[in-house]
Protein backbone atom coordinates (compact mmCIF):
# COMPACT_ATOMS: atom_id res chain seq x y z
CA UNK A 1 0.00 0.00 0.00
CA UNK A 2 1.30 3.45 -0.88
CA UNK A 3 2.05 5.66 2.06
CA UNK A 4 0.41 9.04 2.32
CA UNK A 5 2.79 11.96 1.88
CA UNK A 6 4.25 13.11 5.17
CA UNK A 7 4.39 16.78 4.25
CA UNK A 8 8.15 16.98 4.92
CA UNK A 9 8.80 17.80 1.26
CA UNK A 10 6.87 20.29 -0.81
CA UNK A 11 5.28 18.91 -3.95
CA UNK A 12 4.40 21.57 -6.53
CA UNK A 13 2.03 19.33 -8.45
CA UNK A 14 -1.22 20.45 -6.82
CA UNK A 15 -0.77 24.23 -7.00
CA UNK A 16 0.85 23.96 -10.41
CA UNK A 17 -1.98 21.82 -11.83
CA UNK A 18 -4.57 24.16 -10.34
CA UNK A 19 -2.81 27.17 -11.76
CA UNK A 20 -2.44 25.56 -15.17
CA UNK A 21 -6.15 24.65 -15.22
CA UNK A 22 -7.25 28.20 -14.42
CA UNK A 23 -4.83 29.68 -16.94
CA UNK A 24 -6.13 27.31 -19.62
CA UNK A 25 -9.68 28.49 -18.89
CA UNK A 26 -8.57 32.08 -19.27
CA UNK A 27 -6.69 31.40 -22.48
CA UNK A 28 -9.57 29.40 -23.92
CA UNK A 29 -11.97 32.17 -22.96
CA UNK A 30 -9.72 34.68 -24.68
CA UNK A 31 -9.78 32.69 -27.91
CA UNK A 32 -13.53 32.89 -28.26
CA UNK A 33 -16.40 35.24 -27.44
CA UNK A 34 -18.90 32.38 -27.36
CA UNK A 35 -20.96 31.65 -24.30
CA UNK A 36 -22.66 28.48 -23.13
CA UNK A 37 -26.21 29.05 -21.92
CA UNK A 38 -28.82 26.79 -20.41
CA UNK A 39 -32.09 28.67 -20.77
CA UNK A 40 -35.12 27.99 -18.61
CA UNK A 41 -36.24 31.27 -16.83
CA UNK A 42 -37.96 34.24 -18.57
CA UNK A 43 -35.73 37.25 -19.24
CA UNK A 44 -36.40 40.86 -20.34
CA UNK A 45 -39.33 41.27 -18.01
CA UNK A 46 -40.86 44.00 -15.91
CA UNK A 47 -41.57 43.50 -12.22
CA UNK A 48 -45.27 43.36 -11.39
CA UNK A 49 -47.39 42.37 -8.36
CA UNK A 50 -48.90 38.89 -8.17
CA UNK A 51 -51.47 38.03 -5.51
CA UNK A 52 -50.55 35.46 -2.89
CA UNK A 53 -53.45 36.15 -0.57
CA UNK A 54 -56.39 38.41 -1.40
CA UNK A 55 -58.30 40.01 1.45
CA UNK A 56 -62.00 39.22 1.69
CA UNK A 57 -62.81 42.56 3.33
CA UNK A 58 -65.13 44.71 1.23
CA UNK A 59 -63.88 47.95 -0.29
CA UNK A 60 -60.35 47.20 0.85
CA UNK A 61 -57.49 47.73 -1.59
CA UNK A 62 -54.70 47.68 0.98
CA UNK A 63 -51.65 45.63 0.06
CA UNK A 64 -48.55 44.28 1.78
CA UNK A 65 -45.79 43.81 -0.80
CA UNK A 66 -43.15 41.08 -0.55
CA UNK A 67 -39.86 41.77 -2.32
CA UNK A 68 -37.33 38.96 -2.79
CA UNK A 69 -33.61 39.60 -2.32
CA UNK A 70 -31.74 36.38 -2.98
CA UNK A 71 -28.50 34.94 -4.29
CA UNK A 72 -25.15 36.69 -4.51
CA UNK A 73 -25.48 40.48 -4.48
CA UNK A 74 -23.63 41.92 -7.46
CA UNK A 75 -24.17 44.92 -9.74
CA UNK A 76 -24.08 42.73 -12.84
CA UNK A 77 -26.23 40.27 -14.75
CA UNK A 78 -24.34 37.30 -13.39
CA UNK A 79 -21.84 34.95 -14.93
CA UNK A 80 -20.60 31.45 -14.22
CA UNK A 81 -23.43 29.45 -12.63
CA UNK A 82 -25.38 32.56 -11.62
CA UNK A 83 -28.73 33.88 -12.77
CA UNK A 84 -29.01 36.34 -15.60
CA UNK A 85 -30.64 39.12 -13.56
CA UNK A 86 -28.92 42.03 -11.85
CA UNK A 87 -30.06 41.94 -8.19
CA UNK A 88 -29.20 45.62 -7.63
CA UNK A 89 -31.24 46.69 -10.65
CA UNK A 90 -34.07 44.31 -9.75
CA UNK A 91 -34.43 45.76 -6.26
CA UNK A 92 -34.34 49.36 -7.49
CA UNK A 93 -36.90 48.65 -10.21
CA UNK A 94 -39.19 46.86 -7.75
CA UNK A 95 -39.03 49.63 -5.16
CA UNK A 96 -39.77 52.21 -7.87
CA UNK A 97 -42.86 50.23 -8.93
CA UNK A 98 -44.08 49.99 -5.34
CA UNK A 99 -43.50 53.70 -4.72
CA UNK A 100 -46.07 54.49 -7.43
CA UNK A 101 -48.68 52.06 -6.07
CA UNK A 102 -50.74 53.87 -3.44
CA UNK A 103 -52.43 50.60 -2.47
CA UNK A 104 -49.21 49.27 -0.91
CA UNK A 105 -49.13 50.11 2.80
CA UNK A 106 -46.06 48.11 3.91
CA UNK A 107 -43.13 46.22 2.40
CA UNK A 108 -41.44 42.98 3.44
CA UNK A 109 -37.94 42.25 2.20
CA UNK A 110 -37.64 38.46 2.04
CA UNK A 111 -33.88 37.92 2.21
CA UNK A 112 -32.05 34.71 1.40
CA UNK A 113 -28.47 35.67 0.54
CA UNK A 114 -24.91 35.11 1.81
CA UNK A 115 -24.03 38.66 0.72
CA UNK A 116 -21.99 39.90 -2.20
CA UNK A 117 -19.76 42.73 -3.28
CA UNK A 118 -19.13 45.69 -1.01
CA UNK A 119 -20.51 48.23 -3.47
CA UNK A 120 -23.62 46.23 -4.47
CA UNK A 121 -24.53 45.76 -0.79
CA UNK A 122 -24.11 49.49 -0.15
CA UNK A 123 -26.16 50.43 -3.22
CA UNK A 124 -29.06 48.24 -2.14
CA UNK A 125 -28.85 49.53 1.44
CA UNK A 126 -29.07 53.15 0.28
CA UNK A 127 -31.87 52.40 -2.20
CA UNK A 128 -33.98 50.99 0.64
CA UNK A 129 -33.26 54.02 2.83
CA UNK A 130 -34.20 56.32 -0.04
CA UNK A 131 -37.44 54.37 -0.58
CA UNK A 132 -38.34 54.72 3.09
CA UNK A 133 -37.71 58.47 3.07
CA UNK A 134 -39.74 58.91 -0.11
CA UNK A 135 -42.77 56.77 0.75
CA UNK A 136 -42.79 56.69 4.58
CA UNK A 137 -43.90 53.05 4.30
CA UNK A 138 -42.79 50.58 6.98
CA UNK A 139 -40.17 48.10 5.71
CA UNK A 140 -39.60 44.78 7.49
CA UNK A 141 -36.64 42.52 6.74
CA UNK A 142 -37.64 38.86 6.97
CA UNK A 143 -34.59 36.57 6.90
CA UNK A 144 -34.90 33.07 5.48
CA UNK A 145 -32.20 30.34 5.47
CA UNK A 146 -29.26 32.73 5.12
CA UNK A 147 -29.03 36.49 5.51
CA UNK A 148 -25.36 36.97 6.23
CA UNK A 149 -22.69 39.60 5.69
CA UNK A 150 -23.83 41.79 2.75
CA UNK A 151 -27.35 40.39 3.15
CA UNK A 152 -27.31 41.47 6.78
CA UNK A 153 -25.89 44.86 5.71
CA UNK A 154 -28.87 45.34 3.36
CA UNK A 155 -31.34 44.30 6.06
CA UNK A 156 -30.03 47.08 8.33
CA UNK A 157 -31.86 49.57 6.08
CA UNK A 158 -35.24 48.18 7.18
CA UNK A 159 -37.36 49.51 10.03
CA UNK A 160 -37.43 46.08 11.63
CA UNK A 161 -35.30 42.93 11.29
CA UNK A 162 -36.86 39.51 11.87
CA UNK A 163 -35.31 36.08 11.37
CA UNK A 164 -36.20 32.45 11.87
CA UNK A 165 -34.40 30.91 14.87
CA UNK A 166 -32.45 28.75 12.41
CA UNK A 167 -31.48 31.56 10.02
CA UNK A 168 -27.72 32.03 9.53
CA UNK A 169 -26.96 35.73 9.82
CA UNK A 170 -24.22 38.05 11.08
CA UNK A 171 -20.82 37.38 9.46
CA UNK A 172 -19.98 41.07 9.77
CA UNK A 173 -16.72 41.57 7.92
CA UNK A 174 -14.87 41.84 4.62
CA UNK A 175 -13.03 39.29 2.50
CA UNK A 176 -11.03 39.61 -0.72
CA UNK A 177 -9.68 36.52 -2.46
CA UNK A 178 -6.62 36.94 -4.69
CA UNK A 179 -5.01 34.50 -7.13
CA UNK A 180 -1.23 34.13 -7.48
CA UNK A 181 -0.02 32.35 -10.62
CA UNK A 182 3.58 33.55 -10.67
CA UNK A 183 5.00 30.25 -9.35
CA UNK A 184 2.96 28.23 -11.84
CA UNK A 185 4.20 30.45 -14.66
CA UNK A 186 7.79 29.99 -13.53
CA UNK A 187 7.30 26.22 -13.44
CA UNK A 188 6.08 26.31 -17.04
CA UNK A 189 8.87 28.63 -18.12
CA UNK A 190 6.40 31.39 -18.98
CA UNK A 191 7.03 35.03 -18.17
CA UNK A 192 4.37 37.75 -18.10
CA UNK A 193 6.22 41.08 -17.88
CA UNK A 194 4.14 44.20 -17.31
CA UNK A 195 5.26 47.75 -18.03
CA UNK A 196 3.81 49.94 -15.31
CA UNK A 197 3.82 53.61 -14.38
CA UNK A 198 4.48 52.97 -10.71
CA UNK A 199 5.51 50.20 -8.28
CA UNK A 200 1.94 49.61 -7.07
CA UNK A 201 0.15 49.60 -10.44
CA UNK A 202 0.17 45.78 -10.47
CA UNK A 203 -1.45 45.52 -7.04
CA UNK A 204 -3.70 42.45 -7.08
CA UNK A 205 -2.36 41.07 -10.37
CA UNK A 206 -2.34 37.25 -10.40
CA UNK A 207 0.75 37.21 -12.61
CA UNK A 208 3.21 38.86 -10.22
CA UNK A 209 4.24 38.27 -6.61
CA UNK A 210 2.60 40.71 -4.23
CA UNK A 211 5.00 43.05 -2.48
CA UNK A 212 4.66 44.12 1.17
CA UNK A 213 3.62 47.59 -0.02
CA UNK A 214 0.86 46.14 -2.21
CA UNK A 215 -0.31 43.88 0.60
CA UNK A 216 -0.65 46.93 2.87
CA UNK A 217 -2.75 48.68 0.22
CA UNK A 218 -5.17 45.74 -0.05
CA UNK A 219 -5.38 45.38 3.73
CA UNK A 220 -6.06 49.11 3.98
CA UNK A 221 -9.07 48.73 1.70
CA UNK A 222 -10.31 45.85 3.83
CA UNK A 223 -10.03 47.97 7.00
CA UNK A 224 -11.90 50.89 5.39
CA UNK A 225 -14.77 48.71 4.15
CA UNK A 226 -14.93 46.88 7.48
CA UNK A 227 -15.14 50.18 9.38
CA UNK A 228 -18.00 51.25 7.12
CA UNK A 229 -19.86 47.98 7.80
CA UNK A 230 -19.37 48.30 11.56
CA UNK A 231 -20.54 51.90 11.41
CA UNK A 232 -23.79 50.93 9.71
CA UNK A 233 -24.46 48.17 12.24
CA UNK A 234 -23.66 50.36 15.26
CA UNK A 235 -25.85 53.18 13.98
CA UNK A 236 -28.87 50.90 13.52
CA UNK A 237 -28.40 48.69 16.61
CA UNK A 238 -27.99 50.91 19.68
CA UNK A 239 -29.06 48.15 22.10
CA UNK A 240 -25.98 45.98 21.50
CA UNK A 241 -23.83 45.92 24.64
CA UNK A 242 -20.44 47.64 24.11
CA UNK A 243 -18.63 44.59 25.49
CA UNK A 244 -20.22 42.38 22.81
CA UNK A 245 -19.13 44.43 19.78
CA UNK A 246 -15.66 42.89 19.27
CA UNK A 247 -17.04 39.35 19.26
CA UNK A 248 -20.13 40.12 17.17
CA UNK A 249 -18.14 41.92 14.47
CA UNK A 250 -15.21 39.51 14.08
CA UNK A 251 -16.79 37.83 11.05
CA UNK A 252 -18.53 34.95 12.82
CA UNK A 253 -21.96 33.79 11.61
CA UNK A 254 -24.80 33.59 14.13
CA UNK A 255 -28.16 31.88 14.25
CA UNK A 256 -31.23 34.05 14.24
CA UNK A 257 -31.83 33.06 17.86
CA UNK A 258 -28.38 34.27 18.92
CA UNK A 259 -28.66 37.43 16.81
CA UNK A 260 -31.89 38.32 18.63
CA UNK A 261 -30.31 37.65 22.01
CA UNK A 262 -27.45 40.06 21.24
CA UNK A 263 -29.84 42.63 19.64
CA UNK A 264 -28.38 42.32 16.13
CA UNK A 265 -31.98 41.78 14.99
CA UNK A 266 -35.24 42.86 16.59
CA UNK A 267 -36.84 39.45 17.04
CA UNK A 268 -37.23 35.92 15.77
CA UNK A 269 -40.34 35.12 13.78
CA UNK A 270 -41.77 33.56 10.67
CA UNK A 271 -42.73 35.19 7.39
CA UNK A 272 -46.33 35.09 8.61
CA UNK A 273 -45.23 36.99 11.71
CA UNK A 274 -43.56 39.56 9.46
CA UNK A 275 -46.80 40.01 7.49
CA UNK A 276 -48.78 40.51 10.71
CA UNK A 277 -46.20 43.02 11.94
CA UNK A 278 -46.29 44.87 8.61
CA UNK A 279 -50.05 45.39 8.93
CA UNK A 280 -49.64 46.48 12.54
CA UNK A 281 -46.94 49.02 11.66
CA UNK A 282 -49.08 50.32 8.77
CA UNK A 283 -52.10 50.62 11.12
CA UNK A 284 -54.33 48.43 8.96
CA UNK A 285 -56.33 45.32 9.85
CA UNK A 286 -56.85 43.75 6.44
CA UNK A 287 -54.63 43.64 3.37
CA UNK A 288 -53.91 41.50 0.35
CA UNK A 289 -50.41 40.05 0.17
CA UNK A 290 -48.66 40.50 -3.16
CA UNK A 291 -45.23 39.41 -4.29
CA UNK A 292 -43.35 41.40 -6.88
CA UNK A 293 -41.76 39.33 -9.64
CA UNK A 294 -41.03 39.73 -13.33
CA UNK A 295 -43.71 39.99 -16.02
CA UNK A 296 -43.27 40.82 -19.69
CA UNK A 297 -41.05 43.50 -21.22
CA UNK A 298 -39.84 46.07 -18.71
CA UNK A 299 -37.45 48.94 -19.19
CA UNK A 300 -35.56 48.17 -15.96
CA UNK A 301 -34.05 50.77 -13.64
CA UNK A 302 -31.17 53.23 -13.71
CA UNK A 303 -28.86 50.34 -12.82
CA UNK A 304 -30.01 48.09 -15.67
CA UNK A 305 -27.42 46.84 -18.13
CA UNK A 306 -27.84 46.60 -21.89
CA UNK A 307 -29.23 43.17 -22.69
CA UNK A 308 -28.67 41.11 -25.83
CA UNK A 309 -31.64 40.46 -28.11
CA UNK A 310 -32.98 36.92 -27.74
CA UNK A 311 -35.66 35.02 -29.66
CA UNK A 312 -39.20 35.38 -28.33
CA UNK A 313 -40.12 32.76 -25.79
CA UNK A 314 -36.54 32.06 -24.79
CA UNK A 315 -36.21 31.07 -21.15
CA UNK A 316 -33.29 31.38 -18.81
CA UNK A 317 -32.76 29.33 -15.64
CA UNK A 318 -28.98 29.02 -15.47
CA UNK A 319 -26.79 31.35 -17.47
CA UNK A 320 -23.32 29.80 -17.77
CA UNK A 321 -20.99 32.25 -19.45
CA UNK A 322 -17.48 31.24 -20.40
CA UNK A 323 -16.40 34.22 -22.47
CA UNK A 324 -13.07 35.98 -22.04
CA UNK A 325 -14.54 38.88 -20.08
CA UNK A 326 -16.17 36.59 -17.51
CA UNK A 327 -13.04 34.49 -17.07
CA UNK A 328 -10.89 37.60 -16.66
CA UNK A 329 -13.33 39.02 -14.11
CA UNK A 330 -12.85 35.92 -11.95
CA UNK A 331 -9.23 36.98 -11.41
CA UNK A 332 -9.87 40.60 -10.47
CA UNK A 333 -9.82 41.41 -6.74
CA UNK A 334 -13.40 41.50 -5.44
CA UNK A 335 -14.01 43.02 -2.03
CA UNK A 336 -16.93 41.14 -0.53
CA UNK A 337 -19.34 41.39 2.35
CA UNK A 338 -20.03 37.68 2.05
CA UNK A 339 -20.24 34.57 4.18
CA UNK A 340 -18.14 31.91 2.47
CA UNK A 341 -19.14 28.37 3.46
Amino acid sequence: MNKAPTGDKFSPRLPVCGGIFLMLLILLGGCSNRTVQINLVPTHQKVAPHFIHATTAWFNNNRVAIVNVSGMLMDSRGGLLTSGHNPVSDLKQTLDEIAHDTRVKAVILRLNTPGGTVTASAMMYHDILSFRRKTHLPVIASMMDVCASGGYYVSCAADYQMAYPTTITGSIGVIVQLFDFHRSLEYLGISAPAFVSGPNKETGSPFSKMTPSQSRIIQGFVRQFYARFRGVVKKTHPLVAPADWPRLTDGRPLTGQSAARYHLINSVGTLQDAIALAKQMAHIHHASVVIYSRAAHGSGSIYAKAQPIKPLGQLNLVNIQLGSAEMAAMLHPQFLYMWEQ
